[in-house]
Formats: C-alpha cells, sequence, structure tokens
C-alpha cells in the first residue's frame, strides 16, 4: 500500500509546477496527483533540470556537474531527517537522452530506497551520426540502476528490454490525464461570420522548429484543396509563427481563425465550440492534447504514429492514417466531415472511452499495484 508512504519525484526535463506549458509538465503534474490519491505523501525532491536541446559536450559536462552537486546537496539534507520523514521510494519521470537522470540513482543507493522510472524513453533524433549518443549513454547509465520501469509505449518496452537484456522489471501503465476533472467547457463564440451549419476544424500545437512545425506543415498540406467545406481554428503560438501562418496562406483566411497563445482553459472552450479535432500526431510520443480533445466530445483525425493509437482508437473515437500518408489524412477526414452523424458518435465513444480508461482514478490504482510491492511493509 501506498498509503503514507513518502515518495521523492523528479522530472529532469521539467518540473511539474514550470511556468512553460507542455505534454511532459501535463503528464508530470498527473502522475504527482496520481500519487497522492492513492495517499502518499508527494514530495517534489528537485526542479534540477538536466534537458539541453543541443548536444554539445560542454552542456553535457555542464548538466552533469550540476546534477551530481543537487544529489550532494538532496543526501546531506536527507542525512539530517528523522527515518519516518526519509524517502521511501524515488519516482523519476521521463529520462531519456535529451534529460539523463544524474540525481535518482544516486540519491536512492546512497538511501537505500527502490528507484522507479516512467518513460524512460530514446530520443529518435540526432541522425546517422548520432549526435546524441553521449548524452544516450549517461542517460541508460541511470535508466539500468532501476529497481522498475512503468512504460506507456510499446517502442518504450522494445527499447528497454534491449538494453536491460530482459523485461521482467518492465510493466505497462496507460497514459492517463485528471479526466474525471475536465468538465465539458463553455463553448466559445465562434466568429460572426462563419456560416453555423459549416463543421469547424481544430488544431493545437507549440509553433516552434522540428516535429511541431513539420506537423503543421502536414495539416496545411492535407487541408488545401479539400473540396469540403470547413472553418479552422488554430490554437497555438511561437517562434515559427510567421512561418506556419505562411504555410496555410492558400486557405481562405475568412474560414480561419488564429487565437495565439491562450489559457488552458480557453483551449478548451475552443475545443467544444468545434466539431473535429485534426493533429497529424507524426512522431508524437503520447499526445496527451487527443486525451483533453476527447473529453469536449470531438473525434479526432490523426496518422497513426508512435503513441497515437495509444490514446485514440481507430474507427471507433476517430481514424487514423498510415504515418506519413497526406492523402489517407486528407481522405478520412473528408469522410467524417461528410457524416456528421459518424461525428458526433465517434466524439461520445471517445470522452467515454478516456473517463473509463484513461483516467487519473485507474492510473492511481495501476501505480498503487505496481510500485507497493517494491516498498518495506
Amino acid at each position: 500500500m501506498l498509503q503514507n508512504k513518502n515518495i521523492a519525484f523528479y522530472a529532469p526535463i521539467k518540473p511539474p509546477d514550470h511556468h512553460i506549458p507542455s505534454g511532459d509538465r501535463l503528464i508530470a503534474q498527473n502522475i504527482f496527483k496520481a500519487l497522492k490519491i492513492c495517499g502518499a505523501h508527494v514530495e517534489l525532491a528537485s526542479r534540477y533540470i538536466a534537458y539541453s536541446k543541443r548536444h554539445d559536450t560542454a552542456i553535457l559536462q555542464e548538466r552533469k556537474k550540476g546534477a551530481l552537486a543537487e544529489a550532494e546537496k538532496l543526501i546531506a539534507y536527507y542525512k539530517t531527517l528523522s527515518e519516518a520523514s526519509l524517502p521511501e521510494i524515488w519516482v523519476t519521470y521521463h529520462p531519456y537522452c535529451k534529460a539523463p537522470d544524474w540525481i535518482g540513482p544516486q540519491v536512492s543507493k546512497a538511501l537505500g530506497i527502490p528507484y522507479v522510472t516512467i518513460e524512460a524513453a530514446k530520443t529518435g533524433q540526432g541522425g546517422p551520426e548520432d549526435l546524441w549518443k553521449a548524452w544516450r549513454k549517461e542517460a541508460q547509465a541511470g535508466i539500468t540502476t532501476a529497481n522498475l520501469h512503468l512504460v506507456f509505449k510499446p517502442t518504450d518496452r522494445e527499447y528497454l528490454s534491449s538494453l536491460l537484456g530482459t523485461d521482467k522489471k518492465l510493466l505497462g501503465i496507460n497514459p492517463f490525464i485528471d479526466a474525471e476533472n475536465i468538465k465539458l467547457a463553455k463553448p466559445m463564440e465562434l466568429p460572426s461570420h462563419w456560416n453555423k451549419q459549416t463543421p469547424v476544424l481544430i488544431t493545437t500545437g507549440m509553433m516552434r522548429k522540428g516535429k511541431k512545425v513539420q506537423n503543421f506543415f502536414m495539416l496545411a498540406e492535407t487541408l488545401s484543396g479539400l473540396d469540403e467545406p470547413f472553418n479552422l481554428i488554430i490554437v497555438g503560438g511561437g517562434p515559427e509563427e510567421t512561418e506556419i501562418r505562411e504555410a496555410f496562406s492558400q486557405i481562405d483566411e475568412r474560414h480561419m481563425h488564429w487565437t495565439g497563445i491562450i489559457e488552458h482553459s480557453d483551449v478548451l472552450r475552443w475545443m467544444r465550440s468545434s466539431s473535429i479535432f485534426i493533429w497529424p500526431g507524426w512522431k508524437e510520443p503520447i499526445g496527451m492534447v487527443y486525451l483533453e480533445a476527447q473529453l469536449q466530445e470531438l473525434p479526432i483525425i490523426a496518422f497513426e504514429s508512435m503513441g497515437v493509437p495509444l490514446v485514440v482508437e481507430d474507427n471507433q473515437t476517430g481514424y487514423l492514417a498510415s504515418e506519413g500518408d497526406i492523402e489517407a489524412l486528407k481522405n478520412l477526414l473528408a469522410r467524417l466531415l461528410k457524416n456528421p452523424q459518424s461525428s458526433k458518435s465517434m466524439g461520445l465513444k471517445g470522452r467515454e472511452k478516456v473517463l473509463t480508461q484513461h483516467g487519473i482514478k485507474a492510473a492511481a490504482n495501476r501505480l498503487e499495484e505496481t510500485l507497493s510491492p517494491l516498498l518495506k511493509s
């Protein structure tokens, strides 16, 4: 049982209270909440950020030095506490090549407590030169010391099984969200010149370099030349916004609404005003935004890429095209636009599926089931 157990939590990519929103931050926040639902005393052990956008050796050395200093500081602090106040297990969320965990393994060893990872993974970036090789080696050094790995994706399971030479320390957990506390939002008022009978598509994403920009480009290509009428809401902003707006220049601007960066509550309200959520999801690790969209009763159009099928059920809560097949994505969207009854049915099924299979209470039960055996009675 996790009731009244002390758990140290750490996310090397960014702490759950970080000021910049992201899917990683949301997952970290939800893990924290789920552990508390189990009755555990959860402490954010460190806010140290190991993550780097660049693979430079100098950055690697600087991050590692800072992390080891943080570990020493924590160990010294814990030595001043009574045994009843010490962490009984250490949980690290998402250690991987760009964000190794140098802290958890050191502290866990010093305290003699179990070390657990959730979503330990391998970056798909780096190219043929494997530019992140040195970082990956550092991440793997910590990952291999863990007593248990909780995995979301089949690709992560394959990676860890190969790295460890066994799958005995691997257990699955469904991607989850605080579904029970996400109600149906109050719809936003749509632009007054929009025909109320025209379906409204919505997409949302940070407008930054890399796969986010590529996903926006794929979406623009998908929507260009689409025969069925639609209006489009684009939520988000970032340094690449000008380039992204240019990609959508072939679509009549009268049928588009750009919200910019807005509060999360307003994102849900715009979703509630829409008919279909579309985001290609190319190379999407999990896609928490799909869970949020389904909670607002929206059917999903996306690629069957990486973690997307874990949260979207093809032909039930949306349509998934083969990864990178833009023509197929366009055809599936057209099919849904032509059949509003099917669209509505998928949206209802999506909300029910998220509530029953991807809610935080189900996740708390899974954490209780998997972590309890590691703890002293």
